[in-house]
């Protein structure tokens, strides 16, 4: 009755082992498996990736399960474990029909490999009845089944068949065995009787609990059906694997607790690291934040260089509209010019015939934008030859050459009049189409030294004077509609380059007769 207890209570301990694993497992996760089960060496080893390899296949990790398969099969190999490694080719072989169902196929050859290997190893080495024959055999079947193959299928059937009928002889003589030692222990009992009345009772109720137990035995072996057979004889294997799973528990029980210390160890260095990682995500943070900012910053001082660039080049335009650029550039470095003399300068004056009347018919703000319209085009020729545009004074406008050359620019003067004269002409044929009032322009040049500078503080504008100012006015005033006068000192600086007409002494207002020439036409 003891022993029947002893054994009950171990196959209450092993399912408890059993499920306590299996719940452990489902824990873990296979990567956390995989480290346990390579950080040990031997048949720990192959065991461990065993279990690992079934919890990839619960978790329908097909491909996961079919490479640790693999790798234990041959791990087993390589250390002379050949049932571990019969038991690693059924998983590999399981593997591989699952993983072909869920693709769509149906893979027959290589699982069938597989579980044909691992039965060939477990009758190689003396253990033909073993479950996991069996559990081969059933899976051999499916294939087949699948395979529409009768014949494979019929002679997997007889296979199952006969290894069924061996299992169950050799579950009775197991239990024949079991009695046998029953009986033995009865004789010994018997034996070693004592003198004394109690413990010869004592010996005689042991003897009939014994003899009990044995007709017990023998009445259970009678009655038992195949699949208690079965039961019966999977207790039996593991009640001989009990006591190493017991001194396995302690192994472990010791790699646990170092284990815990070596988590704690790797706890303490992870939380350094998080806090080394934190704080360099600080550092790495405010760097970020001050670069944001820097090249904000950098963005904003751009946009304000460039607004500050594009005014300055206004700016600059603007005054180079207004003075000459050697002026403008003493103005804005020393923030005020000087008056200068220039030795040999043409001058130009061009005044419009008859103003007052066309100012009479139009509308003043007609007349305005015919004037802007000449001299807009008349600053536009100017522009064209390098002569400066000094002022317009109502419908006169003054312009000189040589300010910014060391010549007095006289033949560009004329081609310029000569230019303007044509504009005209083109425009007031435009005009008289329209029925507009045409302008007709005088011009005259005259070239001599002159007194250039800015005068005001305020609104301050380019001019020049000297005696050579009056008398181009002069010279002007001599002109007639539609031709170029020149003074006699501008017709010497054309040297001949220059076809013109002489006029004659003509006088001049306040200047006497001037010897005067009209440009010819081209």
């Amino acid at each position: 009755m003891q022993l029947h207890l002893k054994r009950q209570w171990a196959t209450i301990l092993l399912s408890i082992l059993f499920t306590c694993f299996h719940y452990g497992v489902q824990a873990q996760t296979l990567t956390d498996l995989e480290n346990n089960a390579r950080a040990v060496g031997g048949k720990d080893r192959v065991i461990r990736l065993l279990e690992v390899t079934e919890t990839a296949l619960q978790q329908t990790e097909y491909d996961k399960a079919y490479d640790l398969a693999n790798e234990t099969a041959e791990y087993a190999n390589k250390i002379d474990e050949p049932l571990l490694r019969a038991h690693a080719l059924n998983l590999s072989g399981r593997a591989l029909m699952n993983k072909a169902q869920r693709k769509g196929l149906f893979g027959k050859e290589r699982p069938a490999q597989h579980f044909r290997k691992s039965i060939e190893i477990m009758q190689r080495n003396g253990v033909p009845g073993d479950p996991l024959v069996l559990a081969n055999l059933e899976e051999l079947r499916k294939l087949a089944e699948k395979g529409n193959r009768s014949g494979e299928l019929e002679q997997i059937d007889q296979e199952i068949t006969q290894l069924k009928e061996n299992y169950k002889l050799n579950s009775r003589a197991g239990l024949r065995k079991e009695v046998v030692l029953l009986n033995q222990t009865l004789v010994k009992e018997k034996m070693s009787g004592d003198s004394s009345k109690m413990m010869a009772a004592k010996r005689l109720e042991e003897s009939q609990s014994l003899q009990a137990l044995l007709a017990e035995k023998e009445a259970l072996l009678n009655q038992m059906t195949e699949g208690q057979m079965k039961v019966e004889y999977m207790l039996l294997q593991q009640r001989q694997v009990l006591d190493s799973l017991l001194y396995r528990s302690q192994v472990d029980a010791l790699m646990l607790s170092n284990q815990n210390l070596a988590l704690s160890q790797a706890e303490a260095s992870r939380n350094l690291s998080y806090a080394i990682v934190a704080v360099l995500l600080l550092l790495s943070g405010v760097i970020a934040y001050s670069l944001l900012k820097a090249r904000q910053n950098s963005r904003v001082l751009s946009e304000k260089n460039r607004i500050i660039e594009t005014e300055r080049e206004r700016s600059d335009k603007l005054l180079l509209n207004v003075l000459p650029s050697d002026v403008a550039e003493e103005l804005k470095q020393k923030g005020g010019t000087s008056a200068r003399f220039y030795e040999d300068v043409s001058v130009l004056f061009a005044d419009f015939v008859n103003f007052t009347k066309i100012a009479e018919r139009i509308t003043p703000q007609q007349l305005v934008s015919d004037l802007d319209t000449c001299f807009r085009a008349f600053d536009d020729i100017m522009g064209k030859y390098g002569l400066e545009k000094i002022k317009t004074i109502g419908d006169a406008y003054l312009s000189a050459g040589g300010l910014q050359s060391p010549y007095p620019q006289t033949v560009q003067m004329v081609n310029a009049a000569r230019d303007m004269q044509s504009w005209l002409n083109a425009w007031n044929k435009d005009r008289s189409q329209q029925n507009l009032p045409e302008y007709h322009a005088r011009i005259g040049i005259h070239q001599g030294p002159v007194v250039a500078g800015v005068v005001g503080a305020r609104k301050f504008a380019f001019d020049i004077w000297g005696d050579t100012v009056n008398i181009a006015a002069r010279i002007e005033q001599a002109s007639e509609p539609g031709k170029i006068n020149l003074s006699g000192r501008a017709y010497e600086a054309l040297a001949g380059q220059v076809a013109c007409t002489y006029r004659g002494k003509l006088p001049a207002k306040n200047k006497g007769e001037i010897d005067m020439f009209f440009v010819d036409e081209k």
